[in-house]
């Protein structure tokens, strides 16, 4: 009795095969996998529960998971469906600190009808290929991580915003770096030698993040996309209306409205801007704090009721005046662009929509698209990880991931060929 995994060491995005070989026909198992996260502070997993075919096997891309934490025929349902099995200390160990470099590794176990362990298998999920060096960046005021190739063949290059969550967020960067790019995952707070807080952000910092792509030999000349995540949406779309070096951007899990900066709610009179461009503020939505907002919100946040976002930015949102000032001029970026959201997000793909209506109403040239899928959550990314946060609509977020990223990978490719060709 054996696991058969192909390949055994893949990227994250990619799928893989799993079968069980040796089994009697007809028997029930449980394949469980087991993972730690990368500061080893929580432990996750998962299983599916699955009947042998009479020839004693049990494929995951042909057969059903009966029960578990997924059900169905899904051959990686046992990767996006795995959940916090228990939560440890933190490990600040230099292994825990190597970002992408870091793999995942998974245990898959086969168990019987009486939870006794048949058999293992261990695999190796990465976060870059191989022909990619990770290299982090702090020189000329930037704090940010570059993935370029070994080869030093000149890739399009694309710059990855974060969201609210402040630092070098890798991840993403690194998995499109192996699949044909150049990328710089790029702070813009939250870290040493960068804001504290996501207030006030000058966008002359992209500016020279830009500036120095352009600089570097592995990236290709005459193109440069960029990727905003949630919050991060705001600054790339802006990015590309105000800097023409950008050809391609793709808004993820936001909108195309600059709102406030991230200040702990309160009664405060004024909330400040998020962005700032030549020493003046972006107009955004809103100055004026919302006191009895900011309060229940902040009450709802400390009692862990509801969802005081969603709450927050309806808000915000809420004055047409004071939005169509705040929304972002996209008409303005020199190429195609694509949002991708999840109807599940509260008034996010609203506020996607506001930015396709726009391009339709200035005639935008460039393609340009919105994804809104059914069941999605703010947890739309890459593919085949644990989904946090989705509940019931964990599956329909794990769907959209997988199709949003093929999505995202050839928007970036075909745009950079339609600009080069």
């Amino acid at each position: 009795m054996r696991i058969m995994v192909d390949p055994v060491q893949s990227l994250i995005d990619e799928p893989v095969r799993i079968k069980v070989l040796g089994l009697q026909a007809g028997q029930l198992v449980t394949i469980q996998a087991r993972r730690t996260s990368q500061n080893n502070s929580m432990h996750f997993s998962s299983r599916g529960e699955y009947i042998a075919d009479e020839s004693g096997e049990v494929d995951l891309g042909l057969h059903p998971s009966i029960g578990g934490t997924y059900q169905g025929i899904d051959p990686m349902g046992l990767f996006w469906s795995l959940q916090i099995e228990k939560v440890v200390q933190q490990d600040n160990s230099e292994s825990a600190r190597q970002g992408a470099n870091f793999p995942h590794e998974v245990t898959l176990e086969v168990r019987n009808a009486d939870h006794e362990i048949l058999c293992t298998k261990d695999l190796k999920r990465l976060w870059l290929s191989e022909d990619i060096v990770r290299t982090p960046i702090r020189e000329n005021g930037l704090v940010a991580t570059l993935f370029s190739p070994k080869d030093g063949i000149s890739r399009p290059g694309v710059i990855f915003l974060s969201g609210s969550e402040g630092g070098v967020n890798e991840y993403m960067s690194a998995m499109l770096a192996s699949h044909g790019f150049t990328t710089l995952a790029l702070a813009y707070f939250g870290i040493e030698g960068l804001p504290e807080r996501l207030a006030n952000i000058p966008l002359e910092y992209v500016e020279k993040a830009i500036t120095w792509m352009e600089s570097q030999e592995d990236v290709k000349s005459g193109w440069l996309g960029i990727h905003g995540t949630s919050k991060g949406t705001e600054v790339a779309l802006l990015s590309g209306t105000l800097f023409q070096q950008i050809k391609a951007v793709v808004a993820l899990n936001g909108w195309a409205v600059s709102f406030a900066g991230i200040v702990p709610w309160s009664d405060a009179e004024t909330l400040p801007p998020s962005w700032t461009y030549n020493g003046k503020p972006i107009p955004y939505a809103t100055p004026n704090n919302p006191k009895a907002v900011a309060l229940e919100c902040l009450r709802m946040f400390k009692a862990n009721e509801g969802n005081p976002y969603v709450m927050w930015y309806r808000h915000l949102g809420s004055d047409p005046e004071v939005v169509e000032k705040a929304t972002i001029p996209v008409e303005k970026i020199k190429g195609p662009i694509m949002f991708i959201t999840g109807q599940e997000d509260g008034v996010v793909p609203d506020f996607s929509k506001t930015g396709m209506e726009r391009l339709k109403k200035y005639n935008h040239p460039y393609e340009y698209h919105h994804y809104n899928y059914q069941g999605g959550t703010h947890s739309i990314g890459i593919p085949y990880l644990f989904v946090a946060n989705a509940g019931t609509h964990t599956k329909e977020t794990a769907l959209a991931s997988q199709d949003s990223w093929i999505k995202t990978k050839e928007f970036f490719m075909r745009s950079f060929l339609n600009a080069t060709s």
